[in-house]
């Protein structure tokens, strides 16, 4: 089975490294805008002065369980990061707002999940690719049309854009994305255990990406029993420092 670093990053890393994320809309499907890259958008709207950067307790980000597992579709899952307070901030993020993750790894051991985003938007940014000695035509389809061996499996190695998306948020408005999720390599179906990702974004007050800057970071927890979901829950926001990074 392909260990988690058997994914392959983009060239260029991001300058989150894993942390990345941020688009919105109501239901868990996609997001509610088509997404516009953080070096092609100019703001029309001036920040206060006075501004302070956006403290993360004015935030939350959860996850929860769509849909399980059947034999028609993967299990589905959706990560979302509300503004919880009364002024609007500006998240800087990567492919797949809120949250921009490839895979989810086991807690305990090596095994992997694999996440790919619903939304066609940031779809675009994750694509299969020929490992050496291969044809391009031999990288495996995304999504699979069926299960292998009846499970929902995803094999091979892949690759994702290194973009970044800036996304607004007023009060009370969430960013939600949602991923299907796989079974990584060709091990045990939905391997029991407890599997983690993490992501993040840079925040700004206003409406704009630019002023004070916070790191934020935020997680997502994915429980496995028995071939089944028993559980998806999502971590609080924190601040990172600079002595964190």
């Amino acid at each position: 089975m392909p260990s988690r670093r058997a994914i392959l990053a983009a060239a260029g890393a991001s300058a989150f490294g894993t942390l990345a994320g941020c688009g919105g809309r109501d239901a868990s499907e996609e997001t509610a805008t088509n997404p516009t890259t953080a070096a092609n958008e100019t703001s029309t709207t001036t920040a206060p002065a006075d501004h302070e950067p956006f403290p993360p307790d004015a935030t939350s980000f959860e996850a929860d369980l769509v849909r399980g597992v059947t034999v028609d579709h993967p299990p589905r899952f959706a990560a979302t990061l509300t503004n919880e307070g009364n002024k609007a901030f500006t998240v800087m993020c990567g492919f797949a707002p809120p949250f921009s993750v490839t895979t989810l790894d086991a807690v305990d051991g090596d095994a992997s999940l694999f996440c790919y985003p619903v939304a066609p938007e940031a779809r675009q940014h994750v694509r299969a690719v020929a490992r050496f000695g291969e044809n391009a035509t031999d990288a495996p389809d995304l999504p699979p049309e069926s299960r292998a061996d009846e499970c929902w499996r995803v094999t091979g190695s892949y690759a994702t854009d290194d973009v970044a998306y800036a996304r607004t948020l007023a009060a009370g408005e969430s960013l939600r994305v949602a991923y299907d999720v796989y079974t990584y390599g060709d091990g045990p179906c939905l391997p029991d255990g407890d599997y983690r990702a993490t992501s993040g974004a840079s925040a700004f007050p206003g409406t704009s990406a630019d002023g004070p800057e916070t790191k934020w970071t935020y997680g997502v927890t994915f429980a496995c029993r028995d071939g089944s979901v028993t559980g998806v829950t999502g971590s609080g926001v924190r601040e990172v420092a600079l002595t964190d990074e």
